[in-house]
């Protein structure tokens, strides 16, 4: 097998927008351009949209229309959930947040940002090497301060999944706020918010092939965030500013199509893994092992370390080396503005810089097949020659 493809196992960072979303998305470019605030026919066309997403996106997840809040993406949520639980506590003796070190950048520099501008006290709870939590740990970590638990539902470099549900009754039990970064499980794995008692979650479009800039932020109805952004008081008082209709009907569809393919699309990411994992031991016995864990763990992203020393290879070119064959992989999040670095999560696991810059995340999507895995092991052959 020669010659250059274009090959995307990066689907983890990004995935390609659906035919049917962006076909769903056009009309409310140019025809139904109205603004869901106004009250005449146009407007009106654009609310009724807004709602029904609302809606059908709450019956996936298993919540209420009221429930959903459109942002610009996981990120965004993020933001808001943690920064508007604290801001709900400023003053107050309630002023501790346990998180962990395996989060979104997201999610650790809001933190960050509370504790260096407001003197919020915080606890960093260290994974396991699969890069998990237990329950155990937060429980141990809990004070009489505790008002917020944030830890992620999978992560996205690992595909760790953690148990939420386990650490959500425990923050319920002593009426502690628990907020998930769903981003990367939210199509990958089958769940319902109703039966998590989460009080707030994540979810970007553009992982589970919508369009970028569009997100959600599920907020319980018996949780109070303080808003972030002031103006008209859209997204019933907690975003003002002009919804997005086009990005929202995009969503719509791309919710449309999950609910109809996440079996098949499980499916698919479980025989994908499966067979890279069957090539990896048929030419890499030794050389290559898994950040990734065995079990617990979403189907859809393999992260393994490849031994620099016995290839005689340099990590930092390793990533451009699989550029420059066709084919798009990563070294980690793809949340830090195009820089090639070792990923913070590897690190914080106790790899050292030389073995996570040697380590890729092969994430795979819907339209990735197994031609895409010969074509990437083949390169992988040539570059470790």
């Amino acid at each position: 097998m020669n010659g250059k493809k274009d090959i995307f196992l990066d689907n983890a960072s990004t995935t390609r927008v659906d035919e049917e979303v962006r076909d769903a998305m056009l009309p409310y470019f140019s025809e139904f351009y109205g603004n869901p605030s106004s009250v005449h026919q146009f407007g009106k066309k654009a609310m009724l949209l807004r709602e029904s997403a609302r809606e059908l996106i709450a019956d996936f997840l298993g919540c209420k229309p009221t429930e959903i809040f459109f942002t610009s993406c996981g990120t965004e949520s993020n933001n808001t959930a943690i920064k508007g639980f604290a801001l709900n506590f400023l003053g107050t003796q309630k002023n501790h947040i346990i998180t962990s070190n395996i989060e979104h950048p997201s999610v650790i520099q809001s933190v960050l940002f509370l504790k260096e501008k407001f003197g919020f006290e915080i606890t960093v709870l260290k994974a396991d090497n699969e890069g998990r939590v237990s329950p155990e740990q937060v429980q141990d970590a809990i004070t009489e301060k505790t008002f917020l638990i944030t830890v992620m539902h999978a992560n996205n470099e690992l595909g760790t999944i953690n148990d939420i549900k386990s650490i959500s009754e425990i923050a319920k039990s002593k009426g502690i706020y628990f907020h998930s970064d769903t981003v990367q499980s939210i199509g990958k794995i089958k769940f319902k918010l109703n039966e998590i008692p989460l009080n707030s979650a994540s979810l970007s479009a553009h992982k589970i092939y919508g369009p970028k800039g569009i997100g959600v932020l599920y907020l319980s109805e018996n949780s109070f965030v303080e808003k972030l952004l002031h103006g008209g008081g859209q997204e019933r008082g907690l975003r003002s500013g002009t919804e997005s209709i086009p990005l929202i009907a995009g969503l719509k569809k791309t919710i449309e199509i999950l609910i109809n393919k996440i079996d098949e699309d499980i499916e698919h990411y479980t025989k994908l893994n499966e067979y890279l994992k069957s090539q990896l031991t048929k030419y890499f016995r030794e050389g290559i092992s898994y950040n990734s864990p065995k079990e617990n763990v979403l189907q859809n992203i393999v992260n393994i370390k490849i031994d620099y020393r016995k290839f005689n290879i340099d990590p930092e070119m390793l990533i451009v080396k699989f550029d420059l064959n066709g084919i798009a992989v990563s070294a980690g999040s793809a949340c830090h503005s195009g820089a090639l670095k070792p990923s913070e999560i590897l690190l914080e696991l106790g790899l050292s810089e030389k073995e996570a810059l040697s380590s890729i995340r092969i994430s795979f999507g819907r339209y990735n097949t197994k031609d895409d895995i010969d074509f990437f092991i083949d390169v992988l052959k040539r570059i470790l020659q």
